[in-house]
């Protein structure tokens, strides 16, 4: 039986074993990760938490939504049993009918057929580490390797353990200049969420620096469910120029090259950013964005969702 439960109902234990033993873990879903980009999540759960899916629930003008949080790239069904269409169709017809909007991402093995909501196909972007670092790298694109002998001949140095501030400073004044979305609240959440990947022992923050020991390029990602999981990372103008973001992910693949199952860069469907994935060899996912509208017809017509 499936049963909806509000956050102070969640028993955060059982929660966070059933993600660790499920058949497709990811940090995103982790209790205390979701704590941090959703303070008030509810949760659908299947008996005694042999699956689950987390629901990020918000509501404006009295009318209740569910939403992707920042920092996060999917949601969905997480268990400890196989995922079947009909387990995923179960936990969609289990959603509240008293929420009007849903739009958010699901688990890329998350399959299903149900007419009341619409889907679309997004991506992310994957690097398979179980093999030799030297059979990775002969699968670098050429603009990889000519921004890797440009940063090792600049004398670029890497650094573990950067400050998380200093991190999301970097990325706020660089890339996060060219994303609107992002307020001075979420920048908070993002610094917040680093520290709290570092309290559970599963962050990496590295820095590039250049001969004058500035921080030109910085990267926090993250250990978990044998993958290492790119949140988010920026350079600044001379770090671009340098391929000091090259020679940061180049370090991780090295460093976790037949250690871990992949690196998962996060990913976009731009495909600016999946050119620069994809120039390590990194490969598509396909994964659903999910969509359901009840609005009032009036209520869809003043907001633009339809």
């Amino acid at each position: 039986m499936i049963n909806y439960l509000q956050h102070h109902q969640i028993n955060k234990e059982k929660w966070d074993e059933c993600i660790d033993t499920s058949v497709n873990g990811i940090a995103y879903v982790y209790s205390w990760y979701l704590d941090v980009v959703c303070k008030n999540w509810s949760a659908l759960i299947l008996n005694d938490y042999e699956a689950v899916f987390p629901l990020a629930l918000n509501s404006k003008f009295k009318i209740s939504y569910l939403y992707q949080p920042f920092f996060t790239r999917y949601l969905g069904v997480y268990s400890k049993i196989a995922i079947t269409e009909n387990l995923v169709n179960a936990f969609l017809e289990a959603i509240p009918s008293t929420i009007q909007f849903i739009e958010f991402n699901i688990h890329e093995n998350n399959h299903f057929e149900n007419a009341d909501f619409q889907k679309k196909e997004r991506f992310f972007q994957f690097l398979d580490l179980n093999k030799a670092y030297q059979d990775i790298f002969q699968e670098y694109k050429g603009d990889t390797k000519r921004n890797l002998k440009k940063a090792k001949k600049n004398n670029l140095k890497i650094h573990e353990n950067i400050a998380p501030e200093k991190i999301v400073d970097l990325f706020r004044h660089n890339k996060g200049k060219q994303i609107k979305e992002l307020h001075s609240q979420d920048y908070v959440m993002l610094q917040n969420l680093m520290t709290a990947c570092n309290n559970h022992k599963c962050g990496i923050a590295l820095g590039v620096t250049n001969t004058a020991n500035e921080l030109i390029a910085a990267g926090f990602f993250i250990r978990s469910m044998h993958q290492i999981l790119f949140l988010k990372g920026s350079a600044n103008a001379e770090g671009k120029a340098l391929g000091a973001m090259y020679l940061m992910i180049d370090e991780l693949v090295k460093s976790y090259a037949q250690k871990i199952d992949s690196f998962d860069f996060g990913g976009s469907s731009l495909e600016s950013i999946a050119s620069f994935n994809h120039n390590f060899g990194a490969k598509n996912c396909v994964y659903l964005q999910v969509k359901k509208n009840n609005l009032p017809f009036v209520v869809k017509l003043i907001s633009g969702k339809y």
